[in-house]
């Protein structure tokens, strides 16, 4: 069983991870945002719901404990602390693997509303 912490779950491109995975029966999710009401319908039934800012470690060590893969859509002006909560975060729990998306599009090379045809 693979299990994967999704940072910044209620964003864009996350929400495509966490359709991608949510059939997964290898998978276990942990999906971690500041306000659960920004998930779109139910949590699939192999994720839980983990509400947190990731600059509060008293949440976020909690959650990274165990997990074998951190997915971070983070995005703000202070995506540097945020980048340095998660890593620290990973370096005192011993988790080792990190997939860090920013943003999409900024060269213009996804036209249109992402994900709509």
């Amino acid at each position: 069983m693979t299990k994967v912490l999704v940072l910044g779950a209620g964003g864009q491109i996350a929400r495509w991870v966490i359709e991608m995975l949510a059939d997964s029966k290898d998978v276990e999710m942990t999906l971690y945002l500041r306000h659960a009401h920004k998930l779109h319908g139910k949590s699939p039934k192999n994720a839980k719901v983990v509400e947190g800012d990731v600059l509060d470690r008293k949440v976020l060590d909690p959650a990274v404990k165990g997990q074998d893969v951190v997915y971070a859509n983070l995005t703000g002006d202070d995506i540097d602390k945020q980048a340095t909560s998660v890593i620290s975060s990973m370096k005192s729990e011993g988790v080792e693997r990190l997939v860090f998306i920013t943003t999409l599009g900024i060269y213009d090379e996804v036209p249109g509303k992402f994900g709509v045809s």
